[in-house]
């Protein structure tokens, strides 16, 4: 016959370690339930391997680089944050963002790259959805001819939910917005 204790015997020090951890047990659940699971502006390695293919298969087109955006100031300020409603975000670059953007609770990335067969409109949105094969890598939306020098791309908090993956000028309200349509996106 299974040993019953009462509620008595358990030491008070012993409570509070179980209340401890119940509560650090609830406070992550409610943190996964708010807080977008994965938003950033780094990839893993199994997406950057995915981009390097994408890359490889296209070679008339390179990855966007900080510098691609002559957005210096702007990315300093991105990093530090602005004090007040804009938190910091250390790993800020303005041609990378991952996050679930099409709601179906799994981690996608877009990514920016160059055609270096043109001399304007050469930015190319590619936007690729989880779950990921690094081998067989279709984007499930491009746009390209686009001028995205001075611009970021920016998803998750502060802004209102749903959260949608946006491209435009820093500090700016005209911003160009993708909606999840289907197993792809709408730009609006």
């Amino acid at each position: 016959m299974p040993m019953q204790l009462d509620r008595s015997e358990i030491p008070v020090k012993n409570r509070a370690i179980m209340f401890s951890v119940r509560f650090a047990f609830a406070a992550s659940i409610f943190l996964a339930l708010v807080v977008p699971a994965c938003a950033g502006h780094t990839l893993y390695p199994h997406e950057q391997k995915a981009l390097t293919n994408w890359l490889a298969n296209h070679p008339q087109f390179r990855a966007a680089t900080d510098i691609d955006c002559d957005c210096s100031e702007d990315i300093q300020q991105m990093k530090a944050g602005d004090r007040g409603i804009w938190r910091p975000v250390p790993d800020y670059h303005p041609y990378v963002a991952t996050g679930d953007f099409n709601g179906d609770g799994l981690r996608d990335f877009a990514a920016v790259v160059i055609d270096k067969t043109k001399s304007t409109h050469q930015f190319t949105l590619l936007v690729f959805n989880g779950p990921l094969d690094s081998n067989a890598v279709v984007p499930a939306f491009v746009v390209s001819d686009l001028d995205l020098k001075y611009m970021g791309l920016f998803f998750g908090p502060p802004r209102p939910k749903p959260y949608r993956l946006i491209f435009g000028r820093f500090g700016s309200d005209h911003t160009s917005m993708l909606v999840p349509h289907r197993r792809s996106y709408k730009l609006r």
